[in-house]
């Protein structure tokens, strides 16, 4: 039985409610590609969950009379899968429903849908960036990619935010969502008094597709809703990220609201004073409004820095005061409204320790290799070896096959970033040379430093 979210799913963009400016911009980057291949083949659809983003994907397929190829991220996450499903259909041509050929050019298009493209995370993704990345490069076809938290995904890596068009979604405005609720009770033939969709909406925080959830929930068997059958909703838990919440400190001016968003917000004080920080010289205009705002965040750092001499946690809320009422209410004149960054901090931090992460991998082979301490390596060996293994494309490739380095690894060596042509182009040379006849492993040395040549 098909719920009502999905029967009612919008199959025009014109039906997509809320988002007429996203719309807008997808319908123009949809047509860029019936004058050929556009700069941008990628577009990333931005924004909170149950707001319409996969619908409008899936709508703009219909529309343009494209085949859609759909993925969940959360679902196959890996390099490999990504791409047997997503390249392949990318570079491909397109067949038709009834197993005609259709080239590109002829007006037979596909659209890879990549649905939660930002949970393409962690080690058993290895790879999975590189994957989308690649694909959006060779790509012959319209790609969409799906995503919640668009900084998590751009973060990753920088070429997306270059190769992707980014199309931001809202959250759906709660008179136009009462409307929508109001015609799918109407269709499934069930009356819905005005206050149990007050509740609905609210409690749906512009989320549509939940509001459409919790309505079936309830009405599901009956013909009317009245006010006391939102009892058996309970509560739903949405913890805020962090963007809405540095808007609401940034640019409400409330402080009330601000101090409210903090409380709803999953990030500890120390992390969020270095997104405020990072944000308030890009948001307060004015010196005088600057001023004030630093001053409130230096007491928000004194009071964090009381939290770890002490250990009295109880502070935390005093530093949290100070970063979100204090701040709100230091600026007197407009906010710019320009775009929130990810703290340089946070990014610097990770950036190294990915880099130490490397650098300590690349250490433990070497040292196996060459019997010695992983320390020597490190601090006497690996400056050499960085340099020799850039300067000789023989020794890179029998040392990339010998130590079996992965893309990390490979990277840190080179110099180079893991999605890079050259480390994929050098593992794709070690490769090749792992799987020759006669090749011995080396037992425990590297046969490029420790064998002589025989050939007389």
């Amino acid at each position: 039985m098909t719920g009502w979210a999905e029967k009612y799913r919008p199959k025009t963009l014109e039906d997509i409610v809320g988002n007429p400016t996203a719309v807008a911009e997808l319908r123009k980057w949809a047509a860029a590609w019936d004058k050929g291949r556009p700069d941008k083949r990628a577009v990333i659809l931005q924004g909170d969950p149950g707001i319409g983003k996969t619908s409008a994907a899936l709508a703009l397929a219909n529309e343009m009379e494209w085949s859609a190829i759909e993925m969940n991220a959360s679902d196959s996450r890996n390099s490999e899968a990504i791409r047997k499903v997503a390249t392949r259909g990318a570079v491909l041509q397109t067949f038709t429903e009834t197993g005609e050929f259709v080239r590109s050019r002829e007006g037979g298009r596909k659209l890879i849908i990549l649905d939660e493209a930002d949970n393409v995370f962690g080690r058993e993704d290895k790879g999975g960036i590189g994957a989308i990345v690649e694909m959006i490069q060779e790509t012959r076809q319209p790609v969409v990619l799906i995503a919640n938290d668009y900084y998590a995904l751009t973060r990753r890596s920088s070429s997306l935010k270059r190769l992707c068009k980014t199309i931001k979604f809202q959250g759906v405005h709660e008179d136009a969502m009462k409307n929508i609720l109001r015609t799918i009770a109407s269709k499934e033939g069930v009356e819905v008094a005005d206050d149990v969709l007050e509740v609905i909406v609210e409690r749906a925080g512009g989320d549509l597709r939940s509001a459409i959830n919790d309505l079936e929930s309830l009405a599901v068997g009956k013909h009317s809703l009245v006010a006391e059958a939102t009892r058996s909703l309970g509560y739903r838990d949405r913890a805020r990220t962090i963007f809405p919440v540095l808007e609401e400190i940034l640019r409400s001016g409330d402080a009330r609201r601000a101090r409210d968003a903090v409380r709803e917000l999953d990030e500890s004080p120390e992390d969020l004073i270095l997104w405020v920080d990072q944000n308030l010289g890009h948001e307060y205009g004015r010196p005088d409004d600057l001023v004030r705002g630093y001053e409130a965040l230096s007491r928000a750092d004194i009071y964090l820095g009381r939290t770890r001499r002490r250990q009295r946690y109880g502070l935390w809320s005093y530093a949290s005061e100070m970063m979100s009422s204090g701040v709100a209410v230091a600026r007197k004149g407009r906010a710019r409204g320009s775009q929130l960054e990810f703290p340089y901090y946070l990014i610097q931090m990770s950036r190294s320790r990915a880099q130490r992460g490397a650098r300590n991998s690349v250490a433990k082979k070497l040292a196996q290799a060459l019997h010695v301490s992983q320390s020597t390596v490190r601090t006497d060996l690996l400056p050499t070896i960085r340099m020799l293994y850039a300067g000789d494309e023989e020794l890179r490739i029998q040392l990339t096959a010998e130590l079996a380095l992965d893309e990390r690894e490979v990277a840190f060596l080179l110099g180079e970033s893991e999605t890079s042509h050259a480390v994929k182009h050098l593992l794709e040379k070690a490769a090749k040379i792992k799987g020759l006849p006669g090749r011995e492993s080396g037992s425990g040395r590297l046969s490029s430093f420790g064998e002589e040549d025989d050939a007389g």
